[in-house]
């Protein structure tokens, strides 16, 4: 029995099925073409001895080449190429990685990292809850919270691997493994995930005319909700990209073991997940916009933990958990509040948009992290990373208070 013919058959049983297939799909893609940078970015300071500023750039050029791609990947899931979009992205990444994994100059492996950036706008979160919100139109929320509650420990399996592999072996072999599994296994599962969920969601999943694809793209670009979320998110992207791949030099520093920043690092993961269980089982009393507010100040809170990581190792995993926590459910409230206050019609064209500076700020979150440490080391970013927090919270109150009273209807 096909896809089709299942999903017509038994189409509640083939929809579940779609969602756990892209949660195990997007654990696996993000695990090998993302996290694999933090997981490795000390491996690589201590053996290829590169300047820093050369290794953040290569995530940064990755994180913008996917920006720039995003546009085009909402446009072609709003085409009704979902499936496609997301398998052959994760095969591509999965191409990229491989061909970092061979580099022997900045160069090659700045323009790998390319490949992989473009890569990610085809199968990473963006387009993966764009086909999930096309497919399941008011109940996209449980789904994309199911699937980003396995996801959540892909930051965990990424650091976990990595440090595991490169001690059994070296970073270029670490790096080829994580390339075959993105490659084929986590693109098989993003596309069989997506065919199920479109075509058990029918009518409801097919293609919208261009026409109206544009015309909603206009009317929510002429809105001031899709600027606050355009400001709102990407500061966070840069609280968290900053912090997220600094993490594990950012403590060493502090004079804390390796053993136990790599600890710290991978229970962000865990939070992240245990953050989206408490959200799935309050969800039916709570407002995407409070929780929003709510999860915004974790992520300021816990940077203000950060500053006492060096007296004792405690603040440091206190970190950890308020930052997952409250950062994961991001992932979830960002393609929630778009549909809320912007509609679902053209909503793959308008979340790839939206990507964009969401994107970028999380292109340049390395990048600025390497600039200020240079500036004044890491004593200079953390209170950078909590600013970036401040003006995020101001963000959302800003929606609060331009949005509530404008929310399309549909």
């Amino acid at each position: 029995m096909g896809i089709g013919a299942y999903a017509l058959a038994r189409p509640d049983r083939a929809a579940a099925l779609g969602v756990w297939l892209l949660g195990f799909g997007e654990t696996i893609i993000w695990a090998c073409i993302f996290y694999v940078f933090a997981a490795l970015l000390l491996t690589w300071e201590q053996e290829l001895a590169w300047p820093k500023g050369d290794l953040t750039l290569g995530l940064t050029l990755a994180i913008l080449a996917a920006a720039l791609a995003s546009p085009l990947s909402g446009r072609l899931i709003d085409a009704g190429h979902g499936r496609r979009v997301l398998g052959l992205g994760a095969f591509v990444g999965g191409a990229g990685l491989a061909a970092l994994s061979q580099v022997e100059t900045v160069t090659a492996y700045l323009a790998a990292w390319v490949v992989m950036g473009a890569a990610q706008a085809f199968c990473l979160y963006e387009p993966c809850f764009s086909v999930v919100t096309r497919a399941k139109g008011a109940a996209a929320r449980q789904a994309i919270t199911k699937i980003t509650l396995l996801a959540g420990f892909a930051s965990t399996v990424s650091f976990v691997a990595a440090a595991a592999l490169v001690d059994l072996t070296d970073w270029r072999t670490t790096a080829l493994v994580f390339a075959a599994a993105a490659a084929f296994v986590a693109a098989p599962l993003l596309y069989c995930g997506a065919a199920l969920l479109e075509a058990a969601a029918g009518e409801t999943a097919r293609p919208t005319p261009k026409a109206e694809n544009k015309a909603a793209l206009k009317a929510a670009l002429r809105k001031p909700q899709f600027w606050m979320i355009a400001l709102a998110f990407p500061l966070m992207a840069l609280n968290h990209g900053v912090l997220l791949n600094h993490i594990m030099p950012l403590l060493t520093e502090r004079d804390i073991p390796r053993t136990t920043a790599v600890l710290v690092a991978s229970t962000i993961g865990p939070m992240q997940v245990a953050g989206r269980i408490v959200l799935m089982l309050i969800e039916k009393r709570v407002n995407s916009l409070g929780v929003t507010a709510f999860a915004f100040s974790g992520v300021l809170l816990a940077s203000l933990l950060l500053m006492f990581a060096g007296a004792s190792p405690l603040f440091a995993f206190g970190f950890a958990a308020l930052q997952g926590g409250a950062y994961g459910l991001t992932s979830i409230l960002k393609p929630a509040i778009t549909a809320e206050f912007l509609g679902r019609t053209g909503f793959g064209a308008i979340a790839g948009w939206l990507a964009l500076p969401y994107l970028v700020g999380f292109a340049f979150a390395p990048y600025v992290g390497s600039l200020i440490w240079e500036a004044g080391g890491y004593d200079l970013v953390i209170p950078a990373t909590a600013g970036f927090a401040v003006l995020g919270v101001l963000c959302v109150i800003g929606l609060a208070l331009v949005g509530r009273a404008r929310k399309p209807k549909v």
